[in-house]
């Protein structure tokens, strides 16, 4: 162990070496503090919502409080940069409101851990990042450039008899309150603002705080976000990089299996994802729920993802809508949760806006009437067209002239906007007519259609007759009036529609789902999320999910999909005039898969996988996921543990 203690900062008081190690001594008898401090703290250094004062500080006495941050640095910022570039930290000005000090550790990295970084992960590494592109920016291409000269130079180093070494720095702030303790690192920062000291950033270990004092001079931390280099370079420049994610602000979701350090956490930001596809393959994915330590495999890997992922949103005060086909137990907080089992919602009424009123209607006309087909078991494609288009006649006459008593639309929207909007849902659910008061004009259509031979006779009256049998056969699709309530609380802000008990009969859920996908598309606002939780659960032609996805993109709001299943029929390709192609996804998440998925998968990408995570993949290890960011690029295979 190589110990480098970096000159003591001053500000409003001196400690002595000697009274310094007395207080540290005490810091296992400090009394358990329940007092919330009340202040404003920037994010990442406190928490958004608050944190208990004993979560964040050290109580000394009654005059003083510690708080350890962990020092990072991004990447390139002093890549090459002159020795002793790390004085740069000792603020140039006096702090007023408490005392600095930063202490530098390092050690050398085990044999066994340097020999396999130098003889198989630099070399997979300086091919994986050439074969995923160099970036679309000139930043981008230029910090490629210098990660792979990075790797080659640690090569020929090695080669050399050079050797790696971890190290690390922490900042000790002693001030006289936490609030002055948050004043010291605004001081701090403003320092370094005012002095051009680039991509210094600091993180605080909730909870963490007596064990990172106890381990300041016996413990490095050799991850992904510190700094590991060749020995000879190291006091000059920063630092041989890891492979994948190791974002200084993000979410846990296990270890990156192909990164240059050993056990190398996959750290992922997902702030700003707003559209995702997650493809699990019928793989599962380690978990942990409720923070238990040690985890398990969980079943519907891909709704365990989406929740992690989707998080950021919650926690950025936006509200996610999950429409759950999966079974997968597991509730967000602040949840409200509709049993659609036993929910209701009535498929004739038009859930939109005055503005967009005709899209709405027609939209819902055809969600409508496939709804009613998908349950009359209708086989044959050209007897499904030809009782389509009989069943939309009928739906859209009686609409427009005897729904409701004297009709509830027009055949003229344009010109008559008033009589129009009388088809949009309000909060009179009880006076909107159901599907089960179309059985009398399909009766007169039967007679009507009599005079024009027998094959529309026919047509008319076996129409009649199966949708008559399938209002009796699922009366709670048919015949309720929507039950969901016409306002949501502040508070809920994890809405679910649950339809895994529907799961056992494909053309329930199918019919049931498009019922919710209209309702949910028009409660959600701007900037709140979708996740749709086993969308090959379903079999619905993707022309009528077309427009609901049309208004999603309209109103600004995020999808996440999630395809739970292998080898299916419905999957990121046939989906994804609906779900996007990924190539378009702010984030992507692909479990295990068949050369015929790679193939599509590829298509849809508009470029290849890197063949290192292709070979991976397919060969469908539980627990295994590629995750990819679209915004810089990055992507990892992951040997996830899920933390929710």
């Amino acid at each position: 162990m190589k110990k480098i203690k970096m000159p003591k900062l001053r500000g409003k008081e001196k400690e002595s070496e000697g009274n310094k190690t007395k207080k540290n001594r005490s810091f296992n008898k400090l009394p358990k503090v329940t007092e919330k401090v009340d202040f404003d703290g920037e994010k990442g250094f406190t928490h958004a919502f608050g944190y208990r004062d004993e979560d964040a500080y050290l109580f000394v006495g009654q005059k003083s409080v510690i708080s350890v941050f962990d020092v990072l640095v991004q990447y390139g910022s002093y890549n090459e940069a002159p020795i002793g570039w790390l004085l740069n930290l000792i603020p140039k000005m006096e702090l007023k409101h408490g005392n600095v000090m930063f202490t530098q550790r390092q050690k050398g990295m085990e044999k066994d851990k340097e020999n396999s970084v130098i003889e198989r992960d630099i070399e997979t590494n300086i091919t994986t990042i050439s074969e995923s592109g160099q970036g679309k920016s000139s930043k981008q291409r230029a910090q490629n450039v210098g990660r792979v000269w990075d790797m080659k130079l640690a090569g020929e180093l090695s080669g050399k008899g050079d050797t790696i070494i971890d190290s690390d720095l922490r900042l000790i702030v002693k001030a006289r309150t936490p609030k002055d303790v948050e004043k010291t690192i605004k001081e701090l920062k403003n320092n370094y603002k005012h002095y051009d000291v680039k991509g210094i950033i600091f993180v605080r270990q909730s909870g963490e705080q007596l064990e990172e004092m106890s381990q300041l001079f016996s413990h490095v931390t050799a991850d992904a976000w510190h700094a590991s280099d060749m020995n000879s370079v190291a006091a000059g420049r920063i630092f041989l990089p890891s492979s994948g994610f190791s974002d200084a602000q993000g979410t846990y979701v296990g270890t990156d299996i192909r990164a240059l350090l050993t056990n190398n956490p996959a750290i992922i930001d997902f702030t700003d994802i707003k559209n995702a596809t997650i493809f699990m393959g019928n793989i599962s994915v380690k978990g942990s729920i409720g923070g238990i330590e040690g985890g398990g495999m969980l079943l519907s890997g891909g709704s365990a993802v989406a929740h992690v992922l989707s998080e950021a949103n919650y926690l950025a005060g936006k509200r996610i809508h999950h429409i759950t086909m999966s079974d997968f137990g597991y509730r967000a907080p602040d949840s409200l949760v509709f049993d659609m089992s036993k929910e209701a919602i009535n498929p004739l009424e038009v859930f939109g806006t005055p503005e967009t009123v005709q899209i709405d209607a027609t939209a819902n006309f055809n969600k409508a009437t496939t709804m009613m087909l998908l349950l009359s078991n209708t086989v044959d494609k050209q007897r499904y067209a030809e009782l389509e288009a009989e069943l939309k006649s009928v739906l859209i006459d009686w609409m427009i002239y005897r729904a409701g008593g004297q009709g509830m639309y027009t055949n003229d929207p344009e010109n008559e906007p008033n009589r129009a909007e009388q088809i949009l849902a309000t909060g009179d659910h009880e006076n909107y007519p159901t599907p089960f008061e179309l059985l009398p004009a399909l009766n007169d259509n039967v007679a009507k259609r009599a005079n024009e031979g027998e094959y529309a006779r026919e047509k008319a009256d076996f129409l009649h007759m199966t949708l008559k049998t399938a209002f009796s056969e699922f009366p709670s699709i048919f015949h309720k009036v929507t039950t969901l309530p016409d306002v949501y609380k502040s508070t809920d802000r994890n809405i679910y529609y649950d339809l895994s008990k529907l799961t056992n009969n494909t053309k329930v859920t199918s019919a049931v789902f498009l019922n919710v996908l209209a309702y949910v598309t028009n409660r959600a606002l701007e900037g709140e999320q979708i996740v749709i939780h086993g969308l090959d659960y379903i079999d619905i032609p993707v022309d009528y999910l077309v427009p609901y996805r049309e208004r999603i993109a309209r109103k600004s709001v995020g999808l996440v999909s999630v395809y739970e299943k292998a080898e299916n029929k419905i999957n990121p390709h046939s989906y994804s005039r609906f779900s996007g192609r990924l190539s378009q996804q702010d984030a992507v998440v692909l479990g295990a898969m068949t050369q015929e998925e790679l193939a599509y998968i590829n298509d849809s990408w508009r470029q290849p996988l890197p063949s290192q995570v292709s070979n991976v993949l397919l060969e469908g290890h539980n627990g295994i996921l590629y995750f990819y960011r679209k915004k810089d690029r990055v992507g990892a295979l992951v040997q996830t543990h899920l933390i929710l």
